[in-house]
């Protein structure tokens, strides 16, 4: 298993804390969102082609 940290906003630099980043340098909190929502639902695409692939 792996983790991923999505995170926004110029003055938050990507850490060692998690095995892959996704930085979106942003100021604008709104945006910030509309990026993680987006992201969580092409995360959630993903785990769902896998597991019908499996059955």
């Amino acid at each position: 298993m792996s983790t991923v940290k999505y995170i926004c906003f110029t003055k938050t630099a990507p850490n060692k804390m998690s095995d892959d980043n996704m930085h979106a340098p942003i100021n604008d909190m709104q945006i910030a969102e509309d990026i993680h929502l987006t992201f969580n639902h092409m995360m959630m695409s993903i785990f769902h082609r896998i597991v019908v692939n499996k059955k």
